[in-house]
């Protein structure tokens, strides 16, 4: 059963009329009338599938159902008064780790602004970088391996949420005195006219951007791949290659030795997620890791925004 189908009110009604045993003492009680009440025992009673209170000689008695679930009702019924009315957590005091999985780029552009804020914020938090593993990290975070999720990928099914963090245009990038940054048109043969870098986890020597090109009866010649951005980057550095990959790569150190250019052909642009298991929403550090996620991501989309500009 979906708890988003359940009535709170009708649960504090079920507790008041198992402590009662008795429709109007417990109609009284809660401020209710006494057919107000015996709906709410009509409903109770189709929710649980079981009588719960039953005629006796001395009036009503508690069915062997609802003597087993009064107390496990109440405790619940406390615990979420408790989360209610509890007041924002003493970030001072928090101790922990946030566990997170990011591919490099975005580990990277924001890592150190998470890590400087959690230091002001919540400095008995600790940050835990996992390694970035193509394609399963969301299975991770289903598991309970890690805690939070940044990855292109969309999770939008229960018991996930996921949030758009940003997106991306593709840009072609180069070094900065690279053979192709000096010509005025840069044109598809001129891009096709280079060898160019990808990147995967995987070892895939094509992607969507060879789609992308087939579809116009074109192709490129990939002759190399590596397994991250940064460790393309460094090779576009050093090299004539050239990447067609989302602006937002040019959030690292290494983009400083780097340029971009338009690329001549439409290609869709990529979005970044944040994604978290429903398992920590009362979890304050997570939370607030989360937070902090959604605070600094636009600051780096403002810088995105101005890369081919």
């Amino acid at each position: 059963m979906k708890l988003r189908g359940i009535d709170l009110n009708l649960l504090v009604t079920v507790d008041m009329l198992l402590d009662e045993a008795h429709v109007g003492r417990a109609a009284e009680r809660l401020g209710l009338s006494q057919p107000a009440a015996s709906n709410a025992l009509a409903r109770a009673r189709a929710l649980f599938g079981d009588p719960l209170l039953v005629r006796a000689p001395n009036g009503l008695r508690r069915t062997p159902r609802a003597d087993a679930m009064r107390e496990p009702l109440r405790a619940a019924l406390a615990e979420l008064a408790r989360i209610v009315t509890a007041g924002p957590p003493d970030l001072e005091s928090l101790r922990g780790a946030v566990r997170l999985v990011a591919s490099d780029v975005p580990a990277a552009a924001l890592g150190a602004a998470l890590t400087a804020e959690l230091a002001k914020r919540a400095p008995g938090i600790d940050l835990i970088f996992h390694p970035w593993h193509a394609g399963d990290e969301v299975r991770r975070l289903e598991r309970g391996e890690v805690d939070l999720v940044i990855t292109v990928a969309s999770a939008s099914y229960a018991p996930l949420w996921t949030e758009r963090l940003g997106t991306y245009p593709y840009a072609i990038i180069m070094r900065r005195d690279h053979p192709a940054a000096a010509v005025e048109t840069f044109d598809l043969d001129c891009w096709l006219a280079f060898p160019h870098i990808v990147v995967s986890g995987r070892g895939d020597q094509q992607g969507s951007v060879d789609e992308a090109l087939a579809r116009i009866g074109r192709q490129r010649r990939v002759a190399a791949v590596a397994p991250t951005f940064l460790h393309a980057l460094e090779l576009l550095c050093d090299t004539d290659l050239l990447a067609a990959f989302p602006t937002g790569v040019m959030e690292s150190n290494v983009a400083a030795w780097l340029t971009c250019r338009p690329v001549p052909l439409t290609l869709a642009p990529v979005s970044l997620h944040l994604v978290r298991h429903h398992r920590t929403d009362l979890d304050p550090a997570v939370t607030l890791v989360a937070e902090l996620v959604r605070a600094i991501a636009p600051q780096l989309r403002g810088k995105e925004a101005r890369v081919l500009a």
